[in-house]
């Protein structure tokens, strides 16, 4: 009896090790099916082979790299240098939109550049990376008082990112990263605004301005004019008063009449009409017979 027990004792060990085992590969099974698997990332930019990520930035910052030639590093360094200022400006971008959203966040080091032939996995510090998305956060801030201190920042940490993989930089990075937010319609342009109210103000000065005044040619014109009448009239009136006046005394006359009326509005009417002296109206009737 003790035999037997034993032997049922050991069917019944074997038996629950064995659906153990069939459990926990029914476990896995399930679990597999259920999260997909990691497909691994590809880039399409086959330019640079395998120097994607941080092998890049190594490899370009003059680190050797284990099986990749120095002279493809040098042959590769000219296409880097757009990789290496689209993931400057991509960086700073997106500080300037976390602060206009008012949210913190953290730039990673990995980021996937667009190239013409596709696109490359680029790898940048992070204390770096951390300065430029920090200057594009406070730069959405517009703070004027700031603006000096964010420019110097950005130039000095671009200096350093060019500096490592000898780049020659020619002008402050500054210039370019602050226009970015611009030239994307993301805030105004300071220098347009500037412009816009004072070109304003003086066209608004102009349309109130008085009319200007008529010119010294025409002035002279209106002098000898009436001059002309003057002496015509005084010349009738030393002949007596036994002639009329010709009918084209008459109409000069009524044309300078007309002229002055019309000078009334100006202002060198005005200024005529005080320098020029009253000429007295010449009689123009007619005698009277006397009787024989």
């Amino acid at each position: 009896m003790s035999n037997f027990y034993q032997l049922f004792l050991a069917w019944g060990i074997l038996l629950v090790v064995v659906l153990s085992f069939y459990l926990i590969d029914k476990v896995n099974t399930m679990y597999r099916f259920s999260v997909p698997a990691e497909i691994p990332k590809t880039y399409s930019d086959g330019l640079f082979g395998e120097l994607v990520g941080k092998n890049l930035w190594d490899a370009m910052s003059g680190l050797p790299v284990q099986g990749i030639d120095p002279k493809l590093v040098d042959n590769l360094k000219p296409h880097y240098e757009p990789i290496l200022r689209q993931h400057i400006e991509h960086t700073f971008m997106e500080g300037f939109r976390d602060g206009q959203a008012q949210r913190a966040g953290v730039p990673p080091n990995n980021r996937p550049i667009p190239t013409p032939r596709g696109s490359v996995e680029s790898w940048l510090p992070l204390h770096h990376l951390a300065s430029i998305y920090q200057a594009g956060s406070e730069f959405a801030m517009g703070l004027p008082e700031e603006h000096l201190r964010i420019q110097q920042s950005l130039d000095q940490v671009t200096a350093m990112l060019y500096a490592r993989t000898n780049f020659e930089l020619k002008d402050p990075y500054s210039e370019t990263l602050l226009k970015l937010p611009i030239l994307e319609g993301l805030m105004p342009d300071p220098e347009l605004e500037s412009q816009t109210v004072p070109d304003l103000l003086t066209l608004e000065q102009n349309n109130e301005a008085p009319m200007t005044p008529m010119p010294d040619m025409v002035q002279q014109g209106q002098n000898a004019k009436m001059q002309e009448i003057s002496d015509s009239l005084s010349g009738f009136g030393s002949l007596g008063e036994s002639e009329p006046a010709p009918a084209h005394v008459a109409s000069e006359v009524t044309e300078a009449s007309e002229v002055a009326v019309a000078a009334e509005g100006e202002p060198q009417g005005q200024v005529l009409a005080e320098n020029s002296t009253v000429l007295p109206a010449p009689n123009l009737t007619l005698p009277q017979a006397q009787p024989v």
